[in-house]
């Protein structure tokens, strides 16, 4: 099953990844390559990402190794077609936060071949922008800007949960993703 989680910057996407990478070992995280300079946090979230240049991220495009890729707060994101394979094995749960655009080319891509699971969260913009404050986040505006862009897409995910309490969302998610492993078994068992 591949469990995308999205929304806006703040929300806690990061945070709820990191629980559930940490309390369920059946869940892998899919590295994604990406041009934004490391934060101090990305150590605590198991390496995330691939750190490269934007002239070798465009190189990866060119030569046809990124299976999606999207542009968010002037930074390149994108996921490598090595990792789809990965998670077409289905050996594990692959998790990752993936941009709204990315969500639509990768459960597209994957329909039909493991469970994907998309999940969006939220949290009332002047929350997000106390969240952001409190990490040391420096430019704040721009990565609001981008709340009603998003917000938009969320008619394309299988949930939208508010994530006011982390600990009731976590639940929420740690139940969905029981759900979706019992669909996923019917659907792909003869596979």
């Amino acid at each position: 099953m591949l469990i995308i989680i999205s929304g806006s910057a703040g929300v806690g996407k990061n945070t709820i990844i990191t629980h559930l990478l940490e309390n369920h070992p059946n869940i892998k995280l899919i590295q994604t390559c990406t041009t934004r300079v490391p934060r101090h946090t990305d150590k605590d979230m198991h390496n995330p990402y691939i750190y490269i240049t934007r002239e070798d991220f465009e190189q990866k495009i060119k030569d046809g190794e990124l299976f999606e890729h999207e542009e968010i707060h002037n930074n390149f994101y994108g996921v490598l077609k090595s990792s789809i394979e990965e998670i077409k094995k289905r050996q594990f749960h692959f998790i990752k936060d993936i941009g709204v655009l990315g969500q639509i080319n990768l459960k597209r891509a994957l329909k039909n071949k493991v469970e994907v699971l998309s999940i969006f969260l939220t949290a009332p913009k002047e929350e997000l922008i106390k969240r952001l404050k409190a990490r040391g986040d420096h430019d704040i505006d721009l990565r609001i800007s981008r709340m009603e862009f998003e917000l938009s897409y969320v008619k394309n995910y299988d949930y939208c949960i508010e994530n006011m309490n982390l600990e009731k969302t976590i639940k929420k998610i740690e139940s969905i993703i029981k759900k979706h492993e019992k669909i996923e078994q019917k659907k792909f068992s003869n596979k």
